[in-house]
């Protein structure tokens, strides 16, 4: 797989720093509870306006691993189709981890106007994920456009202390895009194959 993969490990920041937090939960209801672990519908208000997104978070007390996906569905127009990043969320729930789509649409091949836009959402996302679900500090995925991956500096303390990211949808002639549309196996794959830095 000819991916475009980041790797960072984001030191603790002081709080002058980090500064205070721009995130502030609106709504939160559960849609599904089943048995091992809750779907959540999730309104938050960031510094970019507000974030719609659906959580799903294992029952277990056990610390997880946490994706946040950045975008709910890719759309494509040579040819035209479309993939939701929803159904591998729960499938990775189903296995222990903990996930939160961010309901956004991106096009593909053309990049869409909201790519590099949408930095403090992802971080509010993240605040509230780490919030409400028992995540290991060094264990997050994060999956969109590169321009649009977490930034230590943006919010009130973000529960991350590293993160590796699978980075689509970002410019033109992205192979992990094009292989997107075919199956979201090779993605499900990656995450699950990661090796996380040690607490």
């Amino acid at each position: 797989m000819k991916a475009a993969l980041l790797s960072i490990v984001l030191l603790a920041l002081p709080s002058s720093v980090v500064g205070q937090s721009v995130c502030q939960q609106l709504t939160s209801q559960v849609i599904v509870h089943k048995l091992g672990f809750t779907i959540r519908s999730v309104t938050l208000r960031s510094a970019h306006g507000l974030v719609k997104a659906t959580a799903a978070i294992p029952d277990s007390t056990k610390p997880s691993h946490a994706t946040v996906f950045s975008f709910s569905t890719l759309v494509g127009s040579e040819p035209q189709q479309s993939v939701a990043l929803m159904p591998l969320a729960i499938e990775l729930t189903k296995q222990g981890w903990s996930t939160m789509v961010i309901q956004r649409k991106l096009t593909w091949p053309d990049v869409d106007p909201s790519v590099g836009t949408m930095r403090a959402d992802v971080m509010c996302a993240e605040q509230w994920l780490s919030k409400h679900a028992t995540v290991t500090p060094s264990d997050w995925i994060f999956v969109g456009p590169d321009s649009d991956a977490p930034d230590p500096a943006v919010g009130d303390k973000p529960r991350m202390t590293g993160w590796l990211g699978f980075i689509v949808a970002d410019k033109p002639g992205d192979t992990s895009t094009e292989h997107l549309f075919r199956s979201t196996a090779e993605l499900r794959n990656w995450i699950l194959s990661q090796h996380f830095f040690d607490n």
